[in-house]
């Protein structure tokens, strides 16, 4: 009896130790300006990890609503329809246009929905480092009054009510200009993930199918070059030297179509975050790719048809001769 009640306290102690590591959330950081230390953006994002917490933090050169809906999206934390992961907490910071946001999903809409508590946290907190040049401060700041909202959730009705005023502060001089919508704007977001789902969409449909066409094509090259290797000792020399010339035309398109293909992804590839219209431009150039590989598909038709006669010919020639012979 004592064996069991010793080997249930040892699994209960396991599972109590194990409780934080099932609980641990991410962190992710977007700054391609350097303008944070990771190191302790990270630190100040531990307490939230450990309560299962995916916190994402955006400081870009240019941007704004749609900007940070988008970044969400791609990133994989924000959805299609306009929501966002449950246990998501984002800060968003845009230098030009000045630009701040505090978003959450539904796990922390008691700390930080409540009296507009996020955007309290946003303008006490995250805005005043921003406006003296202190990015991490101001991050690392807004995710520590974070942590305590949710230990220490406000009480509806109590505190500070925040009157929303759109208008740009300058908080201090020559510091940022960091307003921005508290409240999350559901209906904007939706028809911007929707409109930026449907541009992933339409190029992933283009992309996919230029894509298959080339393997389709390409198989067939494959067999018509294994073909080619015998027409010398197979056909007449006019016949020959009309197959390869009518082969040669056609390989030339191929490769052009396959260039465009690379190239337009290249292109795409430039872009740190591709624009709708850019990701319409690039699924426009892979319909291009499609249109093109089926004008060379129909061409080398004709050599392949071209072959079958030939074939064909030789065919009924050696039947005639067959019989000639047994005459």
């Amino acid at each position: 009896m004592r064996h069991f009640l010793r080997l249930g306290a040892v699994l209960a102690l396991l599972l109590l130790l194990a409780v934080p590591a099932f609980a641990q959330g991410r962190v992710l950081i977007t700054d391609p300006g350097g303008r944070l230390n990771r190191g302790e953006v990270e630190q100040a994002a531990r307490p939230l990890l450990n309560r299962g917490a995916t916190v994402a933090v955006y400081i870009v050169p240019n941007g704004d609503a749609d900007d940070f809906t988008e970044r969400m999206i791609d990133d994989g934390v924000g959805r299609p329809d306009g929501t966002m992961l449950n246990a998501l907490i984002a800060i968003y910071v845009a230098e030009n246009p000045p630009y701040s946001e505090i978003a959450y999903g539904d796990d922390w809409a008691r700390a930080l929905g409540i009296n507009e508590n996020a955007d309290a946290i946003r303008r006490t907190e995250l805005n005043p480092g921003l406006s003296a040049g202190d990015f991490t401060g101001g991050v690392v700041s807004a995710l520590g009054a974070i942590e305590n909202a949710i230990v220490n959730p406000p009480t509806p009705g109590g505190g500070t009510t925040v009157n929303f005023d759109p208008t740009p502060v300058v908080l201090g001089v020559g510091g940022l200009a960091a307003a921005g919508a508290g409240a999350f704007a559901f209906t904007r977001r939706r028809r911007t993930a929707q409109a930026r789902a449907a541009a992933q969409q339409r190029l992933k449909d283009a992309r996919e199918a230029a894509s298959l066409k080339i393997t389709d094509l390409g198989q067939r090259f494959r067999n018509a070059d294994d073909k080619a290797k015998f027409d010398a000792v197979s056909y007449a020399k006019a016949d020959v030297n009309r197959l390869a010339t009518l082969q040669k035309a056609v390989v030339a398109n191929f490769v052009k179509a396959q260039q465009t293909f690379k190239e337009t992804g290249e292109q795409l590839d430039r872009h740190e975050k591709p624009s709708n219209a850019q990701l319409e431009e690039a699924a426009v150039q892979y319909d291009q790719v499609s249109v093109a590989c089926d004008t060379v598909s129909d061409e080398l038709a004709v050599v392949e048809q071209l072959r079958r006669d030939l074939d064909e010919q030789a065919r009924l020639a050696q039947e005639e001769l067959d019989r000639a012979k047994k005459a």
